[in-house]
């Protein structure tokens, strides 16, 4: 049995384990055996479950139970083209005024990366970790850390969109390579950053390709 003391404790835990996959679209969540996993009373786990629901990480059918929610592809899709804008607009607007304290951070903070994903066993929380630091970089420099946590906080599905890639597709030396922008910062080439974050945004879809409607089909709500 795990010991946790508040509801936010063991929402914190469910959320993680959703958003890492361990938990996976579409299993169900009830009651009885979390009331027994964390040793919390019914009351309590209810709270939790309806604060996951009120994120989007699951679904509560009165009489029938909990499940975990499918990711939306449009959704997933239409987040990517979002971050991919705004996050091009944001390295134009940086890379001019990059220090050479910035430009130092953002290379600490990509071999931190390249050295977390060239591990013999990665650990894929720790690499999600990772990423969104590098990224946040330039947001930060800028001064749009409400932007960059109202992307970060969008929606569920694409979290978990990426822990998929991630942890399934073999990709990790390409997202090494594609934060080749940091070049494009260095040399101040605004007219890069487009094309470099789009390819690397978008690169879960390239890399997982077919797996998304064959393998992994039955993590996505079946489209209209």
């Amino acid at each position: 049995m795990e010991q946790y003391k508040t509801d936010a404790e063991i929402y914190e835990v469910l959320k993680r384990e959703i958003i890492d996959l361990t938990i996976r679209p579409g299993s169900s969540l009830s009651e009885n055996p979390l009331c027994a996993r964390f040793g919390a009373p019914r009351t309590l786990i209810r709270v939790v479950l309806q604060k996951l629901q009120e994120n989007g990480l699951v679904k509560i059918v009165p009489y029938k139970g909990t499940t975990v929610t499918r990711l939306n592809r449009e959704i997933v899709d239409e987040l990517i083209y979002e971050r991919t804008a705004v996050e091009a607009r944001v390295l134009r607007d940086f890379a001019p005024h990059c220090t050479p304290e910035q430009r130092a951070l953002i290379r600490r903070r990509a071999d931190a990366y390249a050295a977390l994903a060239q591990a013999e066993t990665p650990d894929y929380n720790r690499l999600y970790e990772a990423d969104r630091l590098l990224h946040e970089t330039w947001f930060a420099a800028m001064g749009k850390m409400y932007l960059w946590r109202t992307l970060q906080n969008a929606h569920a599905d694409y979290s978990r969109f990426r822990m998929l890639d991630t942890i399934t597709s073999g990709g990790l030396a390409e997202v090494i390579a594609d934060h080749h922008l940091i070049d494009a910062i260095e040399r101040c080439d605004l007219a890069a950053f487009e094309p470099l974050v789009e390819r690397h945004l978008y690169g879960g879809i390239r890399r997982l390709g077919s797996k998304l409607t064959e393998e992994y089909a039955d993590y996505f709500e079946p489209e209209k």
